[in-house]
């Protein structure tokens, strides 16, 4: 089954709840719990990395802000706000902070300057 619209996404219980339209008209419903949507996105954009996506319109993740934070174990943490208001939290090992740092300090050299814009 191939489907090709999610028609919504929204937090149900103690999980995400998708509907998706499918090539066949049909809505389909799926529940993912919290503890798997982190891990379920980061497997999809992962998969989604591989295709052949040239003559198709790429969608991306565009946040609209980003704020830092860390876990009560001081785990660093990344919180990208995306469209809508939902919180994308990313969860970083300690020792690979500074590996992240010097990526994307690497990725800012690489993309021409801009006025800065400060994320809240």
């Amino acid at each position: 089954m191939k489907y090709i619209r999610v028609v919504e996404c929204a937090a149900q219980g103690d999980g995400i709840l998708l509907e998706m339209l499918a090539e066949d008209q049909a809505v389909h419903r799926f529940e993912v719990s919290a503890e798997c949507a982190g891990a379920l996105l980061a497997e999809l954009a992962a998969q989604t990395a591989k295709l052949d996506v040239q003559d198709k319109q790429q969608q991306f993740i565009r946040p609209t802000g980003m704020q830092t934070g860390k876990t009560e174990k001081g785990e660093p943490l990344l919180f990208l706000a995306l469209e809508g208001g939902a919180e994308l939290p990313l969860l970083f090992k300690p020792e690979s902070l500074s590996v992240l740092i010097a990526e994307l300090e690497g990725l800012r050299s690489a993309v021409p300057t801009e006025p800065q814009i400060r994320w809240r």
